[in-house]
């Protein structure tokens, strides 16, 4: 029985059903002015239910859907990949607006060209979403987005609290969610969200430049800098004079949709968060608390005051290869792995083509308390982790990698699971788990 089978029959919905909530779609305002994706969606439901044994191939999609000549690349042409990437957000769109009451949902699981079907809750009440952002990423050092963006995100993530607590009552998570997220769903103790912030000065001449001294902890929205000074081993460049301004009012696209996916995530579950940006964030305000932490230790310094037990790190780049020279270290490889995981890089443009990211579920340096970090080599790889840890089919195959991993020895509390990414004009596509490592707690 395939997957797709089991979770029909689980779910208790009929081929007629699937295929009647597949026309009211196919009929809907939100698909109406996008033909080829009503096709493409019909083509892989009405496949998946007729042969789901059968998986579909790229080449079919673009061959028998797409209008690609059968001389059709699919290394040279990643039409198939986009459009599914329109797919996925177009589906969303409708179950946030039209699609809200529909008797099921209709999935499309990342890296995977088959749907699944979901019952929506037995109390009749929309399943709160969020539509995704768009990500507008640029090479180089000025990968940021301004404050419009992030204020336009959480005014997104307030309105899905307020509705879920109003409209929902709390659920309890699918199993394959629990291991993971049950440590951050304590009675009275809502998890805290910080996406990282990181601290860029400004020149009179409107020139951006990162700021990673330590001292941009305590300094004030405003504050003139003399100088860049010396950061972390980096040169500092020339031709470039003083004053510099600090300016609070910018993070990475991918940590924001993030926080929006984690954010919609408890809401549907009728569980309650707390979000802040980690320039505001203390060590004070995590020691006793739950926390999801959204970048990498190298956008987020208030990550390098945690206990660390972990195998897989980040390490920032060597002086003269910032920012491409990001990495992921591994340090203690299994034979046959490689010990470091970097960016791979277009050879004609530059351009990431495979990004990292790392998910963290880790001690926090209080007992009873956890912290988890979403982090990624770019701002993709972070956006690619929290979307992991929302789904339930990745969660479900984490489970499953986790179990295998641990079948002769004990299971902690904890691990790191390693992401590869796949990119394709700035935007993570798909994804896959390279491998699991439990990690020992150290105060036991």
């Amino acid at each position: 029985m395939s997957e797709l089978q089991s979770a029909v029959r689980r779910q208790d919905i009929s081929n007629d059903v699937v295929l009647a909530s597949l026309q009211t779609i196919l009929q809907s305002k939100t698909f109406s002015h996008s033909a080829s994706l009503r096709q493409a969606l019909e083509f892989i439901v009405r496949n998946s239910l007729s042969s789901p044994l059968e998986p579909i191939k790229e080449y079919t999609l673009a061959t028998e859907v797409l209008g690609r000549a059968s001389d059709f690349d699919p290394k040279a042409d990643n039409i198939v990949r986009v459009q599914m990437h329109r797919l996925r957000e177009k589906l969303d769109e409708y179950y946030l607006k039209e699609g809200q009451k529909d008797l099921i949902r209709i999935v499309m699981p990342r890296g995977q060209y088959i749907t699944e079907y979901v019952r929506n809750p037995a109390d009749g009440q929309p399943i709160t979403t969020i539509p995704p952002q768009p990500v507008n990423v640029s090479q180089g050092k000025g990968r940021r987005v301004d404050w419009r963006w992030a204020v336009g995100i959480v005014v997104v993530i307030c309105s899905s609290v307020l509705v879920a607590s109003h409209l929902r009552p709390s659920t309890n998570l699918p199993s394959s969610f629990r291991s993971v997220w049950e440590p951050f769903l304590l009675p009275n103790s809502p998890p805290l969200i910080v996406y990282a912030n990181p601290a860029f000065l400004v020149s009179k001449q409107g020139d951006f430049h990162r700021y990673d001294l330590p001292s941009i902890l305590s300094m004030p929205m405003g504050t003139r800098v003399p100088s860049l000074g010396s950061q972390e081993g980096r040169p500092v460049r020339g031709g470039e004079p003083g004053p510099f301004y600090y300016f609070d009012s910018y993070t990475g696209s991918g940590e924001l949709v993030a926080a929006a996916r984690i954010a919609q995530f408890l809401a549907t579950h009728g569980e309650p968060f707390l979000i802040k940006r980690s320039r505001i964030v203390s060590y004070e305000d995590i020691k006793d608390q739950n926390v999801i932490f959204l970048g990498g230790i190298i956008e987020d310094q208030i990550l390098r005051r945690l206990p660390s037990t972990q195998e897989l790190v980040f390490e920032p780049p060597p002086p003269d290869q910032y920012p491409m020279g990001s990495h992921i270290r591994d340090l203690n490889p299994p034979p046959g792995h490689p010990a470091v995981y970097g960016l791979q890089l277009d050879p004609s443009t530059g351009a990431i083509q495979v990004d990292y990211g790392l998910i963290s579920s880790l001690p926090s340096g209080s007992p009873g308390q956890s912290v988890m970090v979403l982090g990624g080599l770019t701002t993709l790889g972070s956006q690619a982790a929290g979307d992991f840890v929302t789904s339930e089919h990745y969660m479900a195959l984490l489970e499953r990698m986790r179990a295998a991993a641990t079948a002769t020895k004990p299971r902690s509390p904890f691990f790191q699971a390693l992401l590869e990414v796949e990119v394709r004009d700035g935007v993570p596509l798909d994804f896959k788990c390279l491998l699991i490592r439990e990690v020992n707690n150290p105060a036991h």
